[in-house]
């Protein structure tokens, strides 16, 4: 077969990608100059195809200098890792004058020395410079010479045109928009952190509760279901907040390049609300934090790749997967300490609500109808669980014996206490014995009233007021010794009550 340079240059381009796994870095406008990329065993192979004869070798060095000096120029990132070049042209014949002295390895200086090698194809040499090539790049065939068939030559221009349509297509799908929001997010969590601290720290239950974290007793008696959202925007500690953040941007920036600004915010706040909702009725601790919305970012990228499963596992499948699962492990290994199951809602959430709202561009109205109806229905179960659920019910028999208690209902208050101390331990277990302790008071029956503030003096004994109604159980007994021990140990832990004062002045006569 007879050379042509023109046919081998693209010939080589598209072997390379679609046999060997290129991808293709960058190209110029006209084609003439492609840059392939490769990553294996830890080193980056990138490949210059150049089209183009040199009739003198001054000019060939000249393009071999401006070759060195565009990867110097390049980012750093690309070649933050060993790198190797194959500076490849393609010729219709080999400079007139002496060039040998080019053909040696050259060493780009960098932030890493880079080495470069020089491969040029004309008609005689194209033979050995390909096997060259693929031998330095550890490649197992070889392309065969090619014809001057103008019909081949077109095919191999129409898949070269065709993968930068198609690349041009991928690129512009993540990069829609410039991140903008993310930034604000992190700077809203920021700002609260600082004013957590500045009111008594990240890890005082009383501020987080001030602050808006979400709190089940709080959200069932008072209906602050607000919290679910600003609890979205508190941590709990500086490794909390640290964690969440860099998190939310990795996959914040990629989620808001990908579905637009408002699409963004709306996966974000919706997949949060979810996650939220899912603590909400599912755990009765008290929990904040942005992962339930971060873990919604996880949920869109999902469903992104439900609608481009080709670009998402040719780009950033793989690693999300891995990452997602690896949250998902440490999640449930420490369930103890991590709320798993605002994780769990979130994702849930994430991937209803990118259904809700869509990909710019994919207009697709079921799709919108079944993520409306999905999140309707995470929405409304998880609420109705909430009430209903096995989560909140000794809450429920709390708020049923405060309601009993301020309406002087006495034996409501000891009913449905005893009722919900009956389900076992639990974090309302002082506030029911102090209620039922006050009801035994008020109905006389001193003997069980007694009881009740002597084992919650036990479970808490820093409580004063605990203390104090003791001391009043004991005087009504008789029991002065006992009663005038608490009684103390009320005014040491709240000396400027005076009524803990008057009751141990009528106790000390």
């Amino acid at each position: 077969m007879t050379y042509n340079e023109e046919t081998a240059y693209y010939k080589m381009i598209n072997h390379l990608l679609a046999v060997h796994g290129f991808t293709l870095a960058r190209a110029e406008d006209d084609l003439r100059v492609c840059w392939l990329e490769k990553k294996q065993n830890g080193i980056t192979h990138v490949v210059k195809l150049n089209y183009r004869t040199f009739t003198w070798a001054n000019h060939l060095k000249q393009d071999i200098l401006k070759t060195a000096n565009q990867i110097q120029n390049m980012s750093k990132g690309l070649f933050a890792r060993k790198t190797r070049i194959y500076n490849v042209y393609f010729g219709e014949q080999e400079p007139a004058d002496d060039w040998s002295k080019l053909k040696k390895p050259m060493i780009i200086k960098s932030k890493r020395p880079i080495p470069m090698q020089l491969y040029y194809l004309d008609g005689s040499s194209y033979e050995k410079e390909s096997e060259k090539l693929f031998r330095h790049l550890k490649l197992d065939d070889k392309i065969s010479l090619t014809s001057a068939d103008e019909h081949e030559l077109e095919v191999e221009k129409s898949r070269l045109r065709s993968l930068l349509v198609q690349q041009q297509a991928d690129q512009a799908v993540f990069h829609r928009k410039k991140p903008l929001l993310v930034y604000i997010l992190i700077g809203i969590c920021v700002v609260m952190f600082l004013l957590e601290t500045l009111l008594g720290g990240s890890t005082d239950s009383a501020v987080l509760i001030e602050l808006g974290a979400k709190y089940n007793p709080l959200i069932l008696a008072e209906n602050e279901w607000w919290r679910i959202i600003s609890s979205m925007f508190l941590h709990i500690g500086a490794l909390h907040l640290l964690t969440n953040m860099l998190s939310l941007y990795y996959l914040g920036t990629l989620t808001e390049q990908i579905f637009g600004h408002r699409r963004f915010f709306f996966i974000y706040i919706l997949g949060g609300i979810i996650g939220g909702l899912g603590s909400f009725a599912f755990s009765d601790s008290l929990s904040a934090g942005a992962s339930g919305a971060i873990f919604g970012l996880f949920g869109a990228l999902i469903y992104f790749g439900v609608v481009y499963p080709k670009l998402f596992w040719r780009t950033i499948g793989n690693g999300l997967i891995v990452i997602l699962l690896i949250n998902l492990v440490i999640s449930f290994s420490a369930s103890h300490v991590i709320d798993v199951f605002a994780h769990l809602g979130g994702l849930a959430g994430g991937f209803a609500s990118a259904l809700l709202v869509g990909l710019p561009g994919k207009r697709n109205t079921r799709a919108r109808i079944g993520g409306t109806l999905l999140s309707i229905a995470f929405i409304a179960g998880l609420i109705w669980y909430g009430f209903t659920g096995p989560v909140n019910d000794a809450l429920r028999h709390v708020l049923n014996v405060e309601d009993a208690l301020r309406q002087n209902d006495y034996s409501s208050v000891i009913s449905d206490a005893t009722l919900a101390l009956s389900e076992g331990e639990s974090v309302y277990e002082p506030m029911l014995l102090f209620n039922r302790g006050l009801a035994y008071y008020k109905t006389g029956d001193m003997d069980k009233s007694a009881q009740d503030y002597e084992r919650l003096v036990t479970l808490t004994p820093e409580d004063h007021a605990a203390h104090y109604n003791l001391a009043l159980v004991l005087q009504a007994e008789g029991k002065l010794e006992e009663a005038m021990k608490h009684a103390k140990r009320a005014v040491e832990l709240k000396p400027d009550n005076s009524q803990y004062e008057q009751l141990q002045q009528n106790l000390s006569q």
